[in-house]
C-alpha cells in the first residue's frame, strides 16, 4: 500500500524492514521508599555511563550529548527526585513531574536557544525512565533497518546510527536536532500518519513523497535499479555558481570531498570549543585547523569565529551576549583562535567570518584586530567577511565596503525581521518569503557593485523552492549540510530550466 508523506525532513530513497519502537511500556508499582531510591540512583548511573560511551564514540556529536550529560548530572535533579520519593511518589512519576516542569518553564522563555532544549529534556527523560524500568533500548543486532516511532530524539539516532537506514515519525521539525543529524548521516526522515505496529518491509521515496508498505517485486526491482545516490550525491555541473558546505568538525570533510563541494561556506568553530571543559591551547586549535585545511587544500574554508551566548554557554567562556561582545569579554581566547587559524593558512585558502554583526563599526573593530594579529605574526592575509543575520546590518548594508565577503544567516535574520522562531520557521517563513526576498535584493546589488562573494548559509538554503528564489535574485552561492548535495543539484537544475 502507498501512504502519503506529510513532510520530508531528510531526503533519500530506501528499502528495508521497518521496526516500530514503542515508547509506552508497563511500569512497576511503588514498592518502598528505599527501593525507589535505589532504582532511581541506579538509573542515573546507568544513564550517565551510556551517555559517556556515546560521547566517546561520537565526537562529532558531543555538543548534543554533553547537553544531556549536564541535565542528568545536575545535583538539583537528584535532590528533587529524592524529595518526592520520600513522599511515596514513584521515581518514574517524580522524574516526569520535575522534567515536565522544566520544559514548561523553558517554553515560556524568550530565549530561542533555551526553547530548543526542550527536546533534549524530553530525550533524557525517556532514557532515564527506560533505565528505571530496566527496559533495554539497545539493539545488539548488526542488521540495518528503518525505524518507526512517534518522535525521533537525538540519543535514539546516535545509539543506532550504524543500524538505522531510514526513519518514519508521527511528528518532527525540519530544524530539530534529530532532523539535522539525519541529513548529516544521509538517513531519510519523513513525517507520516502511517501507523506501524509490527515489523514490515517498506520503501521510503522522498522524491515522490510516498511510503510503500509490503512492496511488490516490481516495486523492489524499481528500487534496485534506482540511481538516487549515484546521480544526486555528487555535484552536477554548475559553472559560475558555488556549491558550499556547512560543517561542524573535520569528520564532515570526507563527505565534502566525496560529493565534490566547491568549498566550505561555514565551519562552526564553537563546536570545537564545546568538546572540552577547558580552553583549547593555540597549538591544539592549530592542529585541528591545519588538518582541515590540509584536507581541503585547493578549496577555501570559511571559519566562523566562535559563536556563543548567555544561553548557549561554554563553561570557561564569559558569554553574556552574542556577537562582538564575545570577543571583547574573552580577548585571549579570541586571539588564540585567530592566531591558530592564520598559522594554519599554508594554502592561502582561509577565510574568517564574524557572526551577529550589527554595525560596520563592529565589523571594522574585529577586522582591525585580526589584521594586527596577522601583521604581528607575518601571516598570510586572509579574506575577512561577516554573517548578515541582523536587521541592523541589513538596513545598513551599504556601509560594509571593507567586508571581503558576506554570508546570509537566514535562521537569525528571519527571527530578527519577522519574529519567526526555530520551532515553526518553515511554516511561518513562507508567509514572509516575498518580503524576505525583497529585503535581500539590495544586498545582492551591493555585493555585485563591489564584487563581493555573497552566499546563504542558513537552513533556508536547504529548501528547494526557496533556494530557487535565491538564485533568481542573483544569489549564486548556497551553503548547506554536506548531505544536501542532492538538494543543491535539484535546486540548480530547476533554476536553469526556467
Amino acid at each position: 500500500m502507498k501512504y502519503k508523506v506529510n513532510e520530508v525532513l531528510s531526503n533519500g530513497y530506501i528499502y528495508g524492514k521497518c521496526l516500530p519502537l514503542h515508547f509506552k511500556v508497563d511500569y512497576s508499582d511503588f514498592v518502598s521508599i528505599e527501593a525507589e531510591m535505589v532504582k532511581f540512583d541506579t538509573a542515573i548511573d546507568k544513564t550517565i555511563k551510556q551517555l559517556n560511551i556515546l560521547k566517546d564514540s561520537n565526537p562529532d556529536l558531543s555538543e548534543y550529548i554533553m547537553m544531556e550529560l549536564l541535565i542528568v548530572s545536575d545535583p538539583s535533579l537528584s535532590q528533587n527526585v529524592h524529595k518526592m520519593i520520600t513522599n511515596s511518589v514513584r521515581a518514574r512519576d517524580a522524574i516526569e513531574t520535575i522534567l515536565n516542569k522544566h520544559i514548561e518553564n523553558i517554553n515560556t522563555s524568550t530565549s530561542e536557544y533555551l526553547r530548543e532544549r526542550t527536546q533534549d529534556i524530553e530525550d533524557i527523560k525517556g532514557r532515564i525512565i527506560y533505565n528505571l524500568e530496566n527496559y533495554d533500548v539497545n539493539e545488539n543486532s548488526d542488521n540495518k533497518y528503518i525505524l518507526a516511532l512517534d518522535e525521533l530524539f537525538p540519543s535514539i539516532l546516535i545509539q543506532r546510527r550504524n543500524n538505522i537506514i531510514g526513519v518514519v515519525v508521527k511528528k518532527g521539525g525540519y530544524t530539530s536536532h534529530a532532523a539535522i543529524m539525519c541529513r548529516s548521516f544521509d538517513i531519510p526522515l519523513v513525517v507520516s500518519d502511517i501507523d506501524i505496529k509490527e515489523p514490515v518491509e517498506l520503501i521510503i521515496d522522498t522524491r515522490r513523497e510516498i511510503i510503500i508498505t509490503e512492496p511488490t517485486s516490481d516495486d523492489i526491482e524499481r528500487y534496485n535499479k534506482h540511481d538516487f545516490d549515484s546521480v544526486d550525491k555528487k555535484a552536477i555541473s554548475h559553472d559560475g555558481y558555488l556549491f558550499l558546505a556547512n560543517v561542524s568538525s573535520n569528520l564532515d570533510l570526507e563527505k565534502v570531498r566525496e560529493y565534490n563541494f566547491d568549498a566550505i561556506g561555514l565551519y562552526r568553530t564553537e563546536m570545537i570549543f564545546m568538546n572540552s571543559d577547558r580552553p583549547y591551547t593555540l597549538d591544539e586549535q592549530y592542529a585541528i585547523y591545519k588538518e582541515a585545511l590540509d584536507i581541503m587544500k585547493d578549496k577555501f574554508i570559511v571559519f566562523r569565529t566562535f559563536d556563543v551566548s548567555h544561553d548557549k554557554r561554554i563553561q570557561y567562556l564569559k558569554s553574556d551576549s552574542r556577537g562582538i561582545q564575545n570577543y571583547i569579554d574573552n580577548p585571549n581566547i579570541f586571539e588564540n583562535q585567530i592566531k591558530a587559524i592564520l598559522k594554519a593558512n599554508n594554502y592561502d585558502n582561509v577565510r574568517i567570518m564574524f557572526p551577529m554583526i550589527e554595525t560596520n563599526a563592529e565589523f571594522e573593530y574585529l577586522r582591525d584586530w585580526v589584521l594586527r594579529i596577522q601583521k604581528s605574526g607575518n601571516y598570510k592575509m586572509p579574506k575577512i567577511g561577516m554573517m548578515l543575520e541582523t536587521k541592523s546590518a541589513l538596513s545598513n548594508i551599504n556601509d560594509f565596503v571593507k567586508a571581503d565577503f558576506i554570508s546570509i544567516g537566514t535562521n537569525d535574520l528571519t527571527k530578527d525581521l519577522f519574529g519567526i522562531d526555530r520551532d515553526n520557521s518553515f511554516d511561518e517563513v513562507r508567509k514572509h518569503l516575498n518580503e524576505l526576498i525583497d529585503c535581500l535584493v539590495p544586498v545582492v546589488e551591493f555585493c555585485d557593485k563591489y564584487d563581493k562573494c555573497l552566499s546563504v548559509c542558513g537552513e533556508l538554503a536547504s529548501i528547494t523552492d526557496i533556494a530557487v528564489r535565491f538564485y533568481k535574485i542573483g544569489i549564486k552561492n548556497l551553503s548547506v549540510s554536506p548531505s544536501m548535495m542532492k538538494m543543491l543539484n535539484k535546486s540548480y537544475s530547476k533554476y536553469i530550466e526556467k
